[in-house]
C-alpha cells in the first residue's frame, strides 16, 4: 500500500470511527510487500515492508496487543475506536524522521493503557457483597463470540436438536442469554459464596438471528431487586447488539438468590 491509497483508505476508515464504539473486530495481515490493517472487506490502513514500514507494523502490533503475522496469515483482534485511532496515527508516520519515534512511543503507551483497561473491564475481580446490590446497576459489556462447535453444544446439552432445526445453523438466541447468565453468576460471586440459586423466570425479544462467529455485545442492567423472606429476587435486563449496533434481542431474566 502506497501513501495516496493509505491516504485515501484512512480518510473512510476515519469516517467509520467517528461512532464511538468499544469492540470492533479488525484482521492485521501480512502480504508479501505490505502489513494491513483490516475492518470486514476494508482495508483501514496499511504500510510497505520497507525500514520505515516495518517500525511503524511493530509499533501498531504493540498498540494492538499482537505480534505481526507472518507472510500470507493474519490474526484477528477486539479493538476500541479509539485504540484504532492511535494505530491509524502509528501507520502515517514517517520513521525516516528521528522525531517520529518520539510519537510513536507516545501513541503505543497510550494504545497499551487502553488494552488494560479494557482487560480490567471484562475481567470479573472479586465477587460482591449481595448487599451491594441496588437496582439500576450495570453488567458488562460481556462480549460474545460463539463458535459453530459453542452452538452444536448448546443444542446438543439442552436437547433441542429437534427446534434447532428452524435456525439453519445459526446462534440459538437462548444461547447468548445463558452465557451473559454465566458472566453474571461470576461477576455477582454466586459460585464463590457457595449461593443457592433459582433461574425463576425469562422472557427475550428476537430482532434478528445471528451466526455463529459474529460478535455480539452484551449489556445487563438491575432493574429491580428486592428482599423477600430472606431471599433476593433481581430482574436483570439484558439488550445484544452487532458491532454494528443494531439490536438483536433484548431479554430480561428472574434470578432468585438464597444466602
Amino acid at each position: 500500500m502506497n501513501p495516496e491509497e493509505r491516504s485515501e483508505a484512512m480518510d473512510a476508515a476515519y469516517k467509520l470511527l467517528e461512532t464511538p464504539r468499544a469492540h470492533l473486530r479488525v484482521k492485521f495481515e501480512q502480504t508479501e510487500d505490505s502489513v494491513l490493517l483490516w475492518y470486514r472487506d476494508d482495508v483501514l490502513t496499511g504500510v510497505l515492508l520497507d525500514q520505515s514500514g516495518m517500525n511503524a507494523a511493530s509499533a501498531m502490533a504493540v498498540a494492538l496487543g499482537v505480534e505481526i503475522p507472518r507472510t500470507g496469515e493474519s490474526v484477528e483482534v477486539l479493538a476500541s475506536t479509539g485504540l484504532l485511532h492511535r494505530v491509524l496515527a502509528l501507520s502515517d508516520l514517517d520513521f525516516r524522521n528521528p522525531s517520529s519515534f518520539e510519537l510513536a512511543n507516545h501513541l503505543v503507551d497510550e494504545a497499551v493503557d487502553m488494552q488494560r483497561v479494557a482487560r480490567r473491564s471484562g475481567e470479573s475481580g472479586s465477587p460482591m457483597d449481595l448487599s451491594e446490590l441496588e437496582s439500576g446497576m450495570e453488567f458488562g459489556p460481556y462480549v460474545i463470540d460463539l463458535t459453530q462447535a459453542d452452538t452444536d453444544a448448546y443444542i446438543d446439552a439442552t436437547g433441542d436438536s429437534d427446534g434447532a432445526k428452524g435456525f439453519g445453523g445459526r446462534v440459538h438466541p437462548l444461547h447468548l442469554d445463558a452465557f451473559v447468565l454465566s458472566k453474571l453468576i461470576a461477576e455477582i460471586g454466586i459460585v464463590e459464596n457457595r449461593i443457592e440459586t433459582v433461574h425463576a423466570g425469562q422472557q427475550m425479544t428476537v430482532y434478528k438471528q445471528v451466526w455463529p462467529g459474529d460478535l455480539v455485545v452484551a449489556n445487563s442492567t438491575l432493574k429491580s431487586c428486592s428482599n423477600r423472606r430472606g431471599s433476593i429476587w433481581a430482574v436483570f435486563e439484558t439488550t445484544f447488539t452487532e458491532e454494528t449496533e443494531d439490536r438483536v434481542a433484548v431479554s430480561s431474566s428472574t434470578i432468585i438468590m438464597m444466602p
